[in-house]
């Protein structure tokens, strides 16, 4: 069943009551403070989770403007450790662009993968799982695909929102993200210092996460680029991208290099409808020049790095790349080059190829180094 986010505005009166430790949500103005949540009932919960809830909690959009997001908790069971339990705060794949598409709003499908079962093994270790949506996902605003700070603060309050619903959640976190949600938590990482330096941020899992594209669409948002095979998904991801840098940069002006294509392909990704297999139908078969009726210009190229790059510094806690070498969607060299951006800017991080893994077998492929990574920076007292 697919549960909404009824009222962003909607501050509890009174203590959430479920079997778990619960205080009283902060309902004032800052960053992380809970404005609803309500107890999932047992058809909402997933496998490893005996507690949770559905909240939506302030946060900080693209630009640095006040905004809501939707996210899911997700509580083990047993007893919790002393200093409470450790936390990983998830960041999901491409989902769609609208209110209602949040993987938790659909039976916990993202980038056409069930991302479930990752979060279940994160459970099943005694880790507490914090999910946001995203802001527009699953709750009020505009989703704005890719935009990396928009993201990262996302994720990084969650983990407030977190603490303020449940007392017995530890201060201490990973982030962890697929994709999308890999590029989300590096995003979140490399600003935790700065943005929310009272969270204890213990390292990063980012798996086959988006970086590196910046170049690569510059060079194709242009008339005349032809159907390109061998790049799974990325018409349609190209769309979105732009239709995110379109919300967070009005002033550019985007659409003025749009084709009349672009501009019908544009609003098909901005109505929602179906989420991804819409969008995806209306690029099918079309060459990406199709979009433009003009090269984007230089400002606009500069918005784009701007509103994708990934940092290299500002990190605290290592990070890990998880790759698959059979990868069509985030292909190897970009993540490889990731590793190599980071290693110059002298940030701890290590890149773990996995060579038959593709963008969705990943997850299950890596799981022996993710585990041993988070028992290394995270543990829980479970082995």
């Amino acid at each position: 069943m697919r549960y909404l986010i009824l009222a962003a505005v909607a501050a509890l009166s009174s203590a959430i009551t479920t079997g778990s430790a619960a205080a009283q949500p902060d309902t004032g103005g800052d960053p992380g403070a809970v404005l609803s949540a309500r107890a999932l009932g047992g058809g909402e919960l997933i496998p490893g989770s005996a507690s949770g809830f559905r909240i939506s909690y302030r946060t900080t959009g693209q630009n640095g403007e006040a905004v809501v997001s939707g996210g899911t908790i997700y509580l083990p069971g047993g007893v919790a450790p002393a200093g409470g339990r450790p936390v990983v705060s998830w960041a999901h794949g491409t989902s769609g662009m609208t209110q209602g598409c949040a993987p938790a709003l659909n039976g916990g499908m993202a980038d056409t993968f069930d991302e479930t079962p990752q979060l279940a093994t994160y459970l099943a270790h005694g880790y507490a799982v914090v999910a946001s949506d995203y802001i527009g996902l699953g709750g009020p605003g505009v989703y704005e695909y890719l935009a990396g700070r928009a993201a990262g603060h996302a994720v990084l309050d969650i983990v407030r929102a977190g603490h303020a619903v449940d007392a017995e959640l530890s201060e201490s976190f990973a982030l962890a993200g697929h994709s999308i949600g890999g590029q989300s938590v590096l995003a979140a990482a490399g600003m935790s210092a700065d943005y929310a330096p009272e969270l204890d941020l213990r390292g990063t899992l980012a798996y086959a996460p988006t970086s590196n594209v910046e170049e690569l669409i510059a060079l194709l948002s242009r008339p005349g680029v032809p159907v390109l095979p061998g790049l799974d998904g990325l018409h349609a991801r190209l769309v979105m991208i732009l239709a995110g840098l379109d919300h967070a940069r009005p002033d550019l002006g985007l659409t003025d290099y749009l084709s009349a294509q672009g501009r019908e392909v544009l609003a098909v990704a901005r109505s929602g409808r179906d989420c991804l297999s819409s969008l995806e139908s209306a690029v099918a078969g079309r060459s990406v020049g199709e979009l433009f009726s003009a090269p984007l210009p230089e400002p606009v190229i500069a918005a784009l790095r701007d509103y994708l790059s990934v940092p290299t510094t500002g990190y605290r806690g290592p990070v890990v790349l998880l790759q698959g070498g059979a990868d069509t969607i985030q292909p190897v060299p970009t993540t490889v080059l990731l590793h190599q951006q980071l290693q110059a800017a002298g940030t701890d991080n290590r890149l773990v190829l996995v060579a038959p893994a593709t963008h969705f077998t990943i997850l299950r492929s890596a799981d022996a180094e993710a585990q041993t990574f988070l028992a290394d920076v995270l543990p829980t007292g479970q082995r």
